[in-house]
């Protein structure tokens, strides 16, 4: 026997029907059947009368109502009581954090997230999930890390993002030389940081310069003319920034794979659930 054997039983004695009682629990009406006949199996006598009107409770099934129903109810309130404090502690990067988290935080329900770290290269969170620092982290571009598990996220491509009046604001895409020809609008110590560079280097051409401000400052630093910059599809397709486009890159030059790290498997599949992969 087990908890949800009696809840089982307490749902139909309190409903008097079978069918109201499996959609309560959202089990099907002959697996919910299935449970009650093995209660009533294990404990020797008839809980219900079955009619056509429903089913209603024998003076034994009586009985064993009134003893377990406040127990059960005290232990299930106990337990929202245990599983509503827990807190789940993840790390990001600050794209994640302002634009990502935020849609998903309620489908984590009944835990709690809390984004303790932010940190401009996610590969730096890992060695605080190892530490314990943190319970899971979003990474970029690292499948796997020992002692942690990890499951695949998703796949983000990098757009352009020009000055609404910019010569460039025309194209429907764009290549890297093109937007070499301008000053770039970059996040410091960040791993696009350092693919742009790369690119300049495989491109053998040089930006006019290159502007270093915080990410949250970058599509203001765009609006206002002072050069271009690239955000990832994620942002793009969600937001409306008022004299900004954004413009695909050719052959997807710019692009990250996200993973989802947590220091074990019960809080990967939770997160996972709630990320509904």
């Amino acid at each position: 026997m087990n908890i949800r054997m009696l809840d089982y039983f307490l749902a139909v004695a309190q409903e008097k029907n079978i069918s109201r009682a499996s959609k309560k629990l959202f089990i099907s009406q002959p697996a919910l059947s299935k449970q009650i006949k093995q209660l009533e199996h294990m404990l020797g006598f008839t809980l219900f009368v079955r009619s056509s009107h429903g089913m209603t409770l024998t003076h034994k099934g009586e009985k064993l109502y009134e003893d377990i129903e406040p127990l059960v109810s005290q232990l299930q309130s106990r337990m929202k009581k245990h599983t509503e404090s827990r807190i789940i502690h993840i790390g990001a990067d600050p794209l994640l954090a302002s634009h990502y988290f935020p849609q998903h935080m309620e489908t984590f329900m009944p835990f709690r997230i809390q984004l303790t770290h932010i940190k401009e290269d996610t590969v730096d969170l890992l060695p605080l999930l190892r530490a314990g620092s943190i319970d899971a982290a979003i990474v970029q571009d690292r499948p796997y890390y020992q002692g942690l598990s990890s499951a695949f996220l998703f796949h983000d491509e990098f757009f352009a993002a020009i000055p609404a009046n910019h010569p460039l604001a025309q194209f429907d895409r764009l290549s890297m030389t093109q937007c070499f020809q301008y000053a770039q609008i970059l996040t410091p110590f960040t791993p696009l940081y350092q693919r742009i560079t790369r690119l300049m280097g495989d491109l053998n051409v040089q930006a006019p310069s290159i502007i270093e401000v915080p990410y949250n400052a970058i599509v203001g630093f765009v609006a206002q003319g002072y050069g271009i910059s690239y955000l990832p599809s994620m942002i793009v397709q969600k937001v409306d920034y008022r004299g900004v486009v954004f413009i695909p890159l050719e052959d997807a030059p710019l692009h990250r794979d996200m993973y989802l790290f947590a220091t074990d498997r019960s809080y990967l599949e939770i997160l996972q659930k709630g990320l509904d992969l």
